[in-house]
C-alpha cells in the first residue's frame, strides 16, 4: 500500500513540473509573438501627435510629438548606469499644445555620483519642442513608493496608476524614448547638462525556455525516480545481502 501510494505521488509530481513546463513553452510562444509585433510596429511611419493631429498612440510605434516640458512634474528614476557610472533617469510630463493632455518622456540619463542624487545639475529644456523616439507602455506593476532625500523625490520605476495620481493632467499610458536629435553630440552647453538618450528596453526571450527544460528535467528525474525505486523495488542483491545478515549474526 506505501508504495502505491509513493507511486501516485511520484507521479503526480512528475506531471505537475511537465505542466509548468509546458506552461513555460506558453509564456515563451507569447513573448515571441509580442516581440514580433513590436518589431513590425517600428518599421510603420511614424505617429505625430500635436494639437493639430491629435494621432492615437499606440505601443512601440515610432512617434514625433511636438509640446512643452512640465519640469515642475517631472520623475526622477534612480540606480541606472550609463555606461558603468552610476546615473538617473529623467522622464518629464510632455504638454502637447492645444491639449489638456500629456505625454512622458524619457529624456536619457543624467550623471549621479551614488545613482540617487545627481546635485544641482541643470538638465532643461525650455520652450515648444519637438521629441522624435519610440513609445512603450508605461509599466502597469512598477514602483508606486517614491523616495525622498535633500528635498528631491525619486523613484525606482514608474507606475502608471501612481502617474495619474501624482499629475495634475491626463497623461497617456504610453511614453516615449526619445532619440538624439541629429547631430547631438555635446551634452553639457553653458553649464546646462542635457541628458544622454536613452536606448530602447531590450526585446529579449526572457528566462522562459530555461525554466521550461527546468521543469522538465526536474519532472523526467521524479518519474525516474518513481520507475527505479518504487515500481522495481530495491535491487535484489541488497535483499540477499540482507537475508545472509539474519541467518548469520556471527
Amino acid at each position: 500500500m506505501r508504495r502505491l501510494v509513493l507511486l501516485s505521488l511520484t507521479v503526480l509530481i512528475g506531471l505537475g513540473c511537465f505542466a509548468l513546463g509546458v506552461w513555460q513553452v506558453g509564456r515563451l510562444t507569447a513573448r515571441r509573438a509580442a516581440n514580433a509585433r513590436a518589431q513590425a510596429a517600428r518599421l510603420l511611419p511614424p505617429l505625430m501627435w500635436d494639437s493639430a493631429a491629435p494621432s492615437p498612440l499606440l505601443p512601440y510605434r515610432r512617434a514625433i510629438l511636438t509640446g512643452e516640458l512640465d519640469p515642475e512634474h517631472e520623475f526622477v528614476l534612480r540606480n541606472h548606469l550609463l555606461r558603468g557610472v552610476p546615473a538617473v533617469q529623467i522622464v518629464t510630463p510632455l504638454r502637447i499644445l492645444g491639449t489638456d493632455s500629456a505625454v512622458l518622456v524619457n529624456r536619457g540619463y543624467v550623471p549621479a555620483p551614488d545613482a540617487v542624487e545627481p546635485g544641482p545639475a541643470d538638465w532643461a529644456e525650455p520652450g515648444p519642442r519637438i521629441f522624435r523616439g519610440t513609445l512603450v507602455p508605461v509599466p502597469q506593476r512598477g514602483d508606486a513608493t517614491p523616495l525622498v532625500r535633500d528635498g528631491r523625490e525619486t523613484w525606482k520605476s514608474l507606475d502608471l496608476d501612481a502617474v495619474r495620481a501624482r499629475l495634475p493632467y491626463p497623461v497617456v499610458a504610453v511614453y516615449l524614448v526619445a532619440q538624439p536629435d541629429s547631430g547631438e553630440t555635446d551634452h553639457t552647453i553653458r553649464g546646462t547638462v542635457y541628458p544622454f538618450r536613452a536606448e530602447l528596453p531590450p526585446m529579449d526571450e526572457g528566462p522562459h525556455l530555461m525554466y521550461a527544460v527546468q521543469w522538465f528535467g526536474i519532472g523526467a528525474a521524479v518519474l525516474a525516480f518513481g520507475a527505479l525505486f518504487v515500481v522495481k523495488g530495491a535491487p535484489h542483491g541488497s535483499k540477499t545481502l540482507h537475508s545472509s545478515a539474519i541467518e548469520d549474526p556471527q
